[in-house]
């Protein structure tokens, strides 16, 4: 159970990763200034994380 644990807290770590660098992004294109952009990606950084946490909590759950 714990390497499946593991790798799904990577997947979780990397989707949160991508839609930090996606809301950069947008922040930069809509002509945002960089501290501002990298504010706008933490804060989606961490609301995905929270919320991938939260649903493989529950799918742990099920699971076990």
């Amino acid at each position: 159970m714990l390497p499946f644990l593991m790798l799904a807290l990577a997947v979780c770590v990397l989707c949160s990763v991508v839609a930090g660098l996606l809301s950069f992004g947008v922040a930069r294109l809509v002509s945002a200034p960089v501290d501002r952009a990298i504010i706008w990606g933490g804060c989606t950084a961490g609301a995905v994380m929270t919320q991938l946490i939260a649903v493989l909590a529950i799918i742990v759950q099920c699971v076990a």
